[in-house]
């Protein structure tokens, strides 16, 4: 676990799975995580390096989109869910198609990742998310607060970011990524939509965090994030 402030930290991304990081707050009355990981395997290793510290299990977990390498976890996690409206929706889909197809397709587009994580469709195990956050919420943990909120984003329709003001730390989920349609996305970020992007550094500059926390990417300044999310404009 990687730590970022006394009450919050991370397990790091694994970049040769593509996992994303899985954020961890610590109230005084309650926990919560952020995104639920890969796969049911994601999260035990995530809830070993908890209790290996002594901290507890968390009451919460916030999905930041559908993509499956961020919510394909839910099955494992402890407590409740609690995502969008779009990503309830889009898992929603996910769950109509039969597993096969899902796991096809992938691996016909040479998205190696997800073959690491499953060895065969029937591993895969989708869940619909257990609370539905329609714009905004937020949530006492007791010595803290958790604001979940739907922002725009050029990666997908359904972001939804935390933000915790009393330690001033942001998880963009992959807000601040580009669509990925392939994944030869992956090397080149993808393409950002430029009022999307511009409305997501709105957003950013509006709540003005010290940190903002990118998924496959970790812990980075607010001034960085910007200047990153500058040069890609229209991109």
């Amino acid at each position: 676990m990687k730590r970022i402030s006394e009450r919050i930290s991370f397990l790091e991304p694994d970049p040769s799975s593509d996992r994303p990081l899985l954020g961890y707050v610590r109230g005084t009355r309650l926990s919560l995580a952020f995104d639920a990981g890969a796969s049911c395997r994601h999260v035990r290793l995530f809830y070993s390096e908890l209790e290996g510290e002594g901290l507890p299990l968390p009451s919460l977990t916030v999905i930041s989109h559908y993509h499956w390498d961020h919510s394909y976890g839910i099955a494992a996690i402890n407590g409740l869910s609690i995502a969008g409206r779009g990503t309830y929706d889009h898992l929603l889909e996910d769950m109509k198609a039969p597993k096969e197809r899902i796991y096809a397709s992938s691996i016909a587009d040479d998205y190696d990742f997800l073959r690491k994580e499953y060895s065969c469709p029937e591993e895969i195990s989708i869940r619909l998310p257990d609370i539905i956050c329609n714009g905004s919420l937020m949530i006492g943990l007791g010595d803290a607060s958790a604001w979940i909120f739907h922002s725009e984003s050029p990666h997908t329709d359904d972001s939804t970011l935390l933000y915790v003001p009393e330690d001033g730390v942001l998880f963009l989920g992959d807000a601040a990524s580009g669509e990925i349609s392939s994944a030869s996305d992956l090397e080149t970020g993808g393409s950002y939509d430029r009022e999307k992007t511009m409305a997501l550094m709105e957003s950013i500059r509006r709540i003005g965090p010290l940190y903002v926390v990118e998924s496959h990417a970790g812990a980075i300044s607010v001034e960085e994030e910007l200047d990153y999310l500058r040069s890609r404009l229209g991109s």
